[in-house]
C-alpha cells in the first residue's frame, strides 16, 4: 500500500510517501481501502509531537478517511466487506489501506449512498464536533449562535448544524473572501473579527441582546471580546485553539452575564460514548440526505502532495476542508 510517513517528529518537511505492506486486520478490526482522507489541525500537531496523544515515529498521520471495507475481523458485528464507510482513527488515515477498531477505540460508520468519498472524508471530525458542541450547549430552535473561524472546516460545519437545529447564525471570519465562504455555508449574517467592535456588531444583529451560544474553535487573545458577544445565560463552547494561544478566562464577565463555559472534547466523547455518537451520526446523515449539510471542500491534493495539504492547514490557509485524494 501507499502511505504518507512521518519518520521523525518535525514539521511537514519531514513527511514522505512510501510503499508499505498491507496492514494486518485483527479479529476486532476492519481494513478499509481508503479513497479519500481529510486534514485537520491536530494532524499538524501530531507530527510535531505537540498533540495530547503522542505517537512514536515512524507512523502514518491522519485522523479521518473514507473508503470501502476490504476485510472485516471475525469479532466485528454489523459490517460486511464492500460497505462504504467513514472512519476516525486518531492516526494512520493518510494511506491507501487503513485499519480501524470499531466501536470504542476508533469509530466507523456506514455512509449514505449519495455521499461522495471527499465529503465522507471531510464529515466526521467537523460535523461530529459541531453537533456534540451544540448538544452540550443545549442549543434550541430560535436561539442565536456566533461561530468563530466560520470559513474553516469546523466553522462551516458548525454553521450548517446550527441552521439545521433552527438557530440564527452569525459567522465571524477574517477578510471578504472568508466572509463570503461563511455566508455561502448558510450564515444569516457575517462579521470581520479583525475589525474593532465585534461584540457591538453581534449585538446589532441580535437586537441588542447578544447571542445565546458562542462556538469557538479559535481561542487566542481576543477571548474577552468574544465573551462580550454573549447574552444573559449564554453558553460559551470551547472547541479548540487554532489561533495557537490558549486564553486565560476572566471570570468577572462569566459572573456578570451568568455565562456557562462548556468544554467540547469530541474525540474523547466518541470513545467513551460510542452509542451517543452513533445516535448523533444517524441524525447528521439524515440532515445530509435532506440537503441541510454539505461539507465545504476548498482544497484537494493527491497523496503524493500530502505534505502540501498539511501546510495549508498549518498556515491557516484553509477555506473549508482540505482533502487528500488517496486513489
Amino acid at each position: 500500500m501507499k502511505a504518507l510517513i512521518c519518520p521523525e517528529l518535525g514539521d511537514e518537511d519531514v513527511l514522505r510517501v512510501e510503499e508499505l505492506p498491507s496492514p494486518a486486520c485483527g479479529p476486532n478490526q476492519v481494513r478499509i481501502g481508503a479513497r479519500a482522507a481529510a486534514v485537520n489541525f491536530p494532524d499538524n500537531l501530531v507530527i510535531r509531537g505537540q498533540y495530547q496523544y503522542q505517537y512514536d515515529p515512524p507512523f502514518v498521520p491522519g485522523h479521518e478517511c473514507a473508503g470501502t471495507l476490504l476485510e472485516v475481523g471475525s469479532d466485528v458485528e454489523g459490517f460486511s466487506v464492500g460497505d462504504r464507510v467513514l472512519a476516525m482513527t486518531g492516526t494512520g488515515a493518510f494511506a491507501s489501506e487503513v485499519v480501524a477498531k470499531p466501536p470504542r477505540s476508533d469509530h466507523v460508520f456506514r455512509i449514505p449512498d449519495s455521499m461522495g468519498w471527499d465529503e465522507a472524508a471531510a464529515f466526521d471530525l467537523t460535523y461530529g464536533t459541531a453537533f456534540l458542541g451544540f448538544r452540550r450547549g443545549q442549543l434550541a430552535a430560535g436561539e442565536s449562535v456566533l461561530v468563530l473561524g466560520a470559513a474553516g472546516g469546523t466553522g462551516t460545519a458548525a454553521i450548517q448544524v446550527a441552521k439545521a437545529m433552527g438557530a440564527y447564525v452569525v459567522g465571524a471570519a477574517g477578510g471578504a473572501e472568508k466572509l463570503a465562504i461563511a455566508k455561502e455555508a448558510g450564515a444569516d449574517a457575517v462579521v470581520d473579527y479583525r475589525e474593532e467592535g465585534l461584540s457591538a456588531a453581534v449585538k446589532e444583529f441580535t437586537g441588542g441582546r447578544g447571542v445565546d451560544v458562542v462556538f469557538d474553535p479559535v481561542g487566542g487573545t481576543e477571548f474577552r471580546e468574544y465573551l462580550r458577544c454573549l447574552a444573559w445565560n449564554g453558553r460559551y463552547l470551547v472547541i479548540g485553539f487554532a489561533a495557537g494561544e490558549i486564553p486565560n478566562v476572566g471570570l468577572n464577565l462569566v459572573l456578570l452575564k451568568s455565562v456557562s463555559l462548556v468544554g467540547v472534547a469530541y474525540g474523547a466523547s466518541a470513545r467513551l460514548d460510542p452509542d451517543g455518537t452513533k445516535r448523533d451520526f444517524d441524525q447528521l446523515f439524515d440532515w445530509y440526505e435532506a440537503g441541510l449539510l454539505k461539507p465545504v471542500i476548498g482544497h484537494r491534493f493527491p497523496l503524493d502532495q500530502g505534505a502540501d495539504a498539511m501546510r495549508v492547514v498549518w498556515n491557516r490557509g484553509a477555506h473549508g476542508k482540505v482533502v487528500i485524494d488517496i486513489d
